[in-house]
């Protein structure tokens, strides 16, 4: 079945010319849920595995929030369960492999961001190929775990090292800042039609031989991809003991009655 005439709860799917549009469309915030992660994984594997999909272009349907990262209720609740194997599967082999979804896709990814990009929604974007700034309005940018004592993954901390100035990446992961779209300091393509803008990259590279650019992406993330064979059972001790903490859960449940207020 194509991805054209397959049902997605999350997401929006479209396809003009050889571009697919994947639109994340989770209200309130595009959290990252399994449902969520799992489709993005699904969703990308198809498009690579497609020969009339020549390039992607990943958008947010919600007008002020590109994703908000992992959805929190979720870590709590698996941090109050404290079941280990369950959490294991979600961080590291749903989150891991959802928010690096564009990485792994095999044809070029563009990015548009126009609306707030927190956490796992930035590592997802970090993971594309190009990111068109909106600048229709500021949004914020930035990492939150720290807040509530996450620790992120090592391949999470790579891909910030991978495509940040390392002073920038560290204040990230550590002082968990936000910063404005205004002020974040990226390379990247600037415009009031940010998905105009990677439409136009897309068609520029889809018009070139796939098989060179293909070489190359594989190349440049090599050192992330790796990561994805190498099972560090240190790590996941780490992470567990890290998130069922008495501090980490109260930290958590505090962040969520928050929200619902």
């Amino acid at each position: 079945m194509s991805l054209l005439q397959q049902h997605w709860k999350t997401l929006s799917i479209s396809l003009t010319d050889t571009i697919l549009t994947i639109s994340m469309n989770r209200p309130k915030a595009n959290a990252m849920s399994p449902e969520l992660l799992n489709e993005l994984i699904h969703a990308f594997n198809q498009a690579s595995n497609d020969d009339k999909i020549k390039g992607v272009l990943l958008r947010s349907n919600l007008s002020s929030t590109f994703s908000a990262g992992a959805d929190l209720s979720t870590v709590y609740n698996l941090s109050i369960a404290r079941q280990r194997a369950v959490i294991d599967n979600f961080v590291f082999e749903t989150l891991s492999r959802g928010m690096t979804a564009p990485l792994h896709c095999s044809k070029p990814v563009a990015c548009s961001l126009d609306g707030h990009t927190i956490a796992g929604g930035l590592m997802l974007a970090l993971s594309c190929d190009y990111i068109a700034m909106g600048t229709r309005k500021p949004f914020r940018i930035g990492i939150t775990g720290p807040i509530v004592g996450i620790p992120y993954p090592l391949k999470a901390v790579k891909l910030v090292q991978h495509q940040l100035e390392p002073q920038l990446g560290y204040r990230f992961l550590v002082d968990a800042n936000l910063v404005s779209s205004n002020d974040f300091p990226i390379r990247c393509e600037r415009s009031e039609t940010p998905d105009d803008l990677a439409r136009k990259w897309l068609k520029m590279i889809s018009e070139r031989p796939l098989k060179g650019f293909q070489i190359t992406k594989q190349k440049w993330w090599s050192d992330v991809i790796e990561l994805d064979s190498k099972d560090n059972e240190k790590e996941k001790q780490e992470y567990f003991e890290a998130v069922t903490s008495d501090e980490c859960m109260q930290a958590m449940k505090k962040a969520l009655n928050k929200d619902t207020k």
